[in-house]
């Protein structure tokens, strides 16, 4: 199976194509906006049945791994900050989030990951919505954000 790490690893290479937006991998203590950060599972918010990681999606052992990604543009939400969030938030653009993760949905390849057992660390990567959209609380400062619900079929 691929690790947490590896699937993380390439989710944040992804998006460090976005021009201008901070890239962290892991939640940190504080953060400087625009950034965004990659957190297993998929929010308090949009509890469902559906875990952060579900094993055994298919006979070669294939896991289906839910993320978060949490965008913060900006402590004041005006409409400079909006503008920002919905560029981030579109499609066919070069700030693209949806577009910069699933990458024209090629799989994830290991070689820049550290994971030698199998070529490739994920079969399919898809954006599957924005969960949230408004002020969002990171380290107890608020910030004009939104969740996007990632889905990754892993190996």
């Amino acid at each position: 199976m691929a690790s947490i790490l590896a699937v993380r690893q390439a989710l944040a290479a992804r998006l460090e194509t976005v021009e201008g937006l901070r890239v962290l991998p892991y939640v940190e203590g504080s953060i400087s906006p625009p950034a965004a950060t990659i957190v297993p599972g998929i929010g308090s918010e949009t509890s469902t049945s559906r875990p952060a990681i579900d094993y055994d999606k298919s006979f070669r052992g294939a896991v289906l791994m839910n993320f978060l990604v949490k965008i913060a543009v900006s402590s004041v939400a005006d409409d400079a900050a909006q503008r920002k969030l919905d560029a981030y938030l579109d499609v066919g653009t070069d700030v693209s989030v949806k577009d910069a993760l699933e990458a024209g949905m090629e799989p994830i390849y290991a070689e820049e990951y550290d994971d030698a057992d199998d070529p490739v660390i994920a079969d399919s990567v898809l954006v599957k919505g924005v969960s949230h959209y408004g002020m969002v609380e990171w380290a107890g400062t608020s910030y004009l954000g939104a969740d996007l619900h990632v889905e990754v079929m892993a190996r």
